[in-house]
């Protein structure tokens, strides 16, 4: 990093933060400062969520951005006076804190399409299992929405985009996924809205467009979207235009864990929309969450159990985390970030600790070995097998080989060279 700031010379550096990695972005900032002199600025959901503290604690900052960052930011490397910069907190000459509301941009078209070619693109669009789930494409992520009308007591994106849906236009995003198929090697794209489904007639204006451009040719897409959009219309159209994959955030399998975080949704209307999907071929990935507030081993295993019953695709666990901005935190968070050092132990230990749940982390450590680890491993490498082609399994499997032996050769490289010094 700070021989690329060398290389460089930037007249302005921005970090985007994340809570879980604040610490992170501390030490990177005291690295820069040591040699830059310039304004560094952070943003993202950290920092909107607690602007003002982010700038207090991490004293090499000259500036927070509170929300979208690139109006702010366009502002700020134009010369603009950063007290007059919406979104923007900035420490004045005399160490007073000025700070104007956020603005939102209500018109996402007025923005460029991302330049990619500033990207390292051979990494990003190598061929992977990840971005669709399980499916072994060289894929291309696409952000065409921003915002979400839910209040999940969990959820940072509505603080962070606002609590309204902005979109691109459906002519924006066939522009967008059209230019990178043409620069890209391209097979797969990954749709990162919140609910792409949100707007089903601009859902439907970007199928048919696809389908018109004859693009479903030559792409595989996935998307996210919420269980109450899920019908059989729109999946039809979803699969006829080249769309493989739906991810969906189930949460639980009990109707009393969706209550408690107010996702405004069922466990009927979950196990529709699942249903559905199958039906209609789509692959449908689940995320579901552990660590709600009570919980008991014997919720462990129910939530297990309906997952078989169910039977997704591909699903993944995750413990339930009380971000700052969230309603949780609010609620649980007891004033966390406000009380403790950001350090890498303190942050650390925030998001290890199980705050909820009523199962000690030694028992919880144990019985997702024994119960959760084995299925969710069996069933991934079973959806593996079964979604990608023979020859997509091969060169897969292919590539796996390299990067063991590569791995290998430097354990063997760097234990010959240990003796040699010895």
């Amino acid at each position: 990093m700070l021989n690329r700031i060398q290389d460089f010379r930037p007249d302005l550096i921005g970090l985007n933060t994340v809570s879980p990695l604040i610490y992170d972005t501390v030490e990177c900032v005291n690295l820069i400062r040591a040699s830059f002199p310039g304004p560094i600025v952070a943003g993202g959901h950290h920092a909107t969520a607690l602007p003002e503290l982010t700038l207090l604690k991490i004293a090499g900052l000259d500036g927070v951005v509170e929300g979208e960052g690139e109006g702010p930011m366009v502002e700020l490397a134009g010369g603009k006076n950063p007290g007059s910069i919406p979104g923007l907190w900035w420490k004045g000459e005399k160490g007073e804190i000025l700070q104007t509301d956020p603005s939102l941009n209500l018109d996402l078209d007025h923005l460029p399409l991302p330049a990619l070619d500033l990207l390292d693109m051979a990494f990003y669009t190598r061929p992977e299992r990840y971005a669709i789930r399980g499916h072994y494409l060289s894929t291309l992520s696409l952000l065409t929405s921003r915002g979400c009308i839910r209040k999940c007591d969990f959820c940072t994106e509505s603080m962070t985009y606002g609590a309204a849906v902005r979109f691109h236009t459906p002519e924006y995003v066939l522009d967008w996924i059209g230019k990178a198929l043409a620069e890209y090697p391209v097979q797969g794209i990954y749709f990162h809205d919140n609910d792409f489904l949100i707007d089903e007639t601009r859902a439907r204006a970007i199928c048919e467009g696809i389908l018109s451009k004859g693009l479903h040719k030559r792409i595989k897409w996935s998307i996210q979207t919420r269980v109450d959009r899920v019908h059989e219309d729109i999946l039809k159209l979803l699969k006829k235009a080249g769309c493989i994959a739906i991810e969906m955030g189930i949460e639980s399998g009990l109707q009393r864990q969706l209550d408690s975080v107010h996702k405004d949704t069922t466990v009927e209307l979950n196990e529709r929309a699942i249903h559905l999907c199958r039906r209609e071929r789509i692959s449908v990935q689940v995320y579901m969450m552990t660590g709600f507030e009570g919980e008991t081993i014997s919720d462990l295993e129910q939530n297990l159990q309906w997952v078989k019953r169910v039977n997704p695709n591909t699903f993944y666990w995750f413990p339930l985390q009380i971000h700052p901005g969230t309603a949780l935190y609010r609620k649980k968070g007891e004033q966390f970030f406000e009380n403790h050092d950001w350090t890498e132990r303190d942050i650390s230990g925030y998001y290890e600790r199980d705050a909820l749940s009523y199962i000690l982390p030694s028992e919880r450590r144990a019985w997702m070995k024994r119960n959760y680890g084995p299925f969710h491993k069996w069933r991934r490498r079973r959806n593996f097998v079964k979604v990608n082609p023979p020859g997509k399994v091969l060169s897969f499997l292919r590539q796996e080989l390299r990067q063991f032996m590569h791995k290998l050769s430097a354990r063997t490289d760097g234990t010959l060279e240990t003796s040699e010094k010895s």
